[in-house]
């Protein structure tokens, strides 16, 4: 039986606060950017989103078939926690640039963040899929997915608060250069510390990821029809990934909405940092949660109500006044309860990659866990979409006077369209049917049907 070690137990989850910094950047300032300070026109601003996002989407998946048919000598899955980073530093930069024209601009903007989203999906999809290596135990899965959620949330608060921060900082220090450099210098930092983090779990889960171990068993590479067939023959996976699809789309656009909603709104750019923190403060302490609300409730159970409270109080906010106090109050409130279901995600996928490995008899955890690196990049691109839309609905100009209608439009996207996506996620959450008292047997088959075949 594989059991977690001293140091996992310690260190574990610390890779998702490097990456989660990196990536709050862009989830929560690459948008304003764009039309904020970079001032693209709207419409090259929703190309931008919506063609990058379809290519980060595909690339997440591709991250999973790369990582499943490929091993280094020093491990299947470690090596990529150490490879990738350096290459997502030179591209994540250039999305923060305003070079040249417009178009070029446009362009080069689109070319950092494919790549470097295409190269961090494999890292992230690998750093996630490792899960499976560490332990065989269904309790330590839940602690190590809600380590992994907990520094999510936390990489996302040192975003929420230190990005503008630093973005003013590197803008003073760079007066003269353009307001664009500010962004561009926090993106070094950010991405840096991504390698960083990073590098310490390559150290931590040394000891772990031996594929020599697993040629020695007979293990046959699985083909690429064979993740497909796997695929398509696992249905829980297929529910999980557009309900987790669909409340993403929720919390990525109340992020990326903050800033227009504190200068828009509550006419005040300065609190985004205040409300952002509050966000993914809520997120971090409810994912914390996780594990005994589990223990209670179920894993489904849990995540509709942790999904459903979201909207329920979301609603409740559209109706409240905009009173700064308020609503950030409520919307923390809101976060712990959600956080709860999402300190579940990471869970939610292993056990479909053991149910799927129950039925089919293949093992693909990386195409397993790039599902859900998948359902990510199809809210960050639909996200990125419907507020371009709703923006140019409503005739938003960054210095342009404050209006009834510009108010109106921002509450709809910042609390009633994300409520919308909740209550559909909750839906198909109904026709998720794995059980968690079923994944030990399930487990325990597994592990006979490896015995039998290494006796062959």
């Amino acid at each position: 039986m594989k059991r977690i070690n001293t140091k996992l137990k310690r260190y574990w989850g610390i890779s998702e606060i490097g990456f989660s910094f990196m990536a709050t950047m862009e989830t929560s300032f690459f948008i304003i950017f764009l039309t904020d300070v970079a001032r693209l026109p709207l419409a090259m601003v929703g190309v931008i989103t919506g063609l990058s996002g379809i290519a980060d989407a595909v690339t997440a998946v591709l991250a999973g078939a790369v990582i499943d048919k490929t091993n280094f000598k020093n491990g299947k899955y470690r090596p990529w926690l150490v490879y990738c980073p350096p290459i997502v530093v030179i591209f994540f930069i250039l999305m923060f640039t305003k070079i040249g024209s417009d178009m070029t601009a446009a362009i080069l903007c689109s070319v950092g963040y494919i790549v470097s989203h295409g190269v961090w999906n494999i890292a992230w999809t690998a750093n996630r899929a490792i899960v499976g290596e560490l332990s065989d135990v269904p309790e330590e899965r839940a602690f190590l997915s809600g380590r992994i959620a907990a520094g999510a949330s936390g990489g996302k608060i040192l975003g929420s608060y230190l990005v503008p921060v630093l973005t003013a900082a590197f803008l003073g220090l760079f007066t003269g250069m353009g307001e664009t450099w500010g962004y561009t210098a926090t993106a070094l930092v950010a991405s840096l510390v991504f390698t960083l983090t990073y590098f310490i779990h390559y150290q931590i889960t040394k000891g772990y990821d031996i594929p020599e171990e697993q040629g020695k068993s007979g293990k046959k590479t699985v083909s690429l029809p064979d993740m497909l067939k796997a695929i398509v023959q696992n249905p829980q996976l297929l529910v999980l990934l557009l309900a987790d699809a669909m409340r993403l789309i929720a919390f990525y656009m109340i992020a990326a909405c903050a800033g227009y909603y504190t200068k828009i709104v509550l006419e005040n750019p300065s609190a985004v940092s205040i409300l952002l923190v509050l966000f993914n403060a809520g997120t971090l302490i409810g994912s914390l949660m996780a594990k005994q609300i589990v223990a209670k409730l179920g894993t489904k159970l849990s995540t509709i109500l942790g999904t459903g409270g979201l909207a329920v109080i979301l609603v409740l906010l559209y109706f409240l006044p905009a009173n700064q106090a308020i609503v950030f109050i409520i919307l923390f409130v809101a976060q712990l309860i959600f956080g709860a279901a999402y300190g579940l995600t990471t869970s939610m996928y292993s056990m479909c990659g053991t149910y799927g490995e129950y039925k089919t008899g293949k093992d693909i955890k990386g195409v397993i866990m790039a599902c859900s690196s998948l359902a990510i990049k199809i809210a960050v691109a639909l996200r990125g979409v419907i507020i371009s839309a709703v923006l140019a609905a409503i005739a938003y100009v960054p210095d342009g006077p404050v209006t009834d209608t510009a108010q109106g439009g921002i509450k709809l996207l910042f609390f009633i369209v994300p409520a919308l996506f909740c209550i559909l996620s909750v839906v198909l959450f109904f026709f998720y049917k794995i059980k968690d008292s079923e994944i030990a047997g399930m487990e325990q088959e597994i592990a006979e049907r490896k015995k039998v075949s290494r006796r062959r």
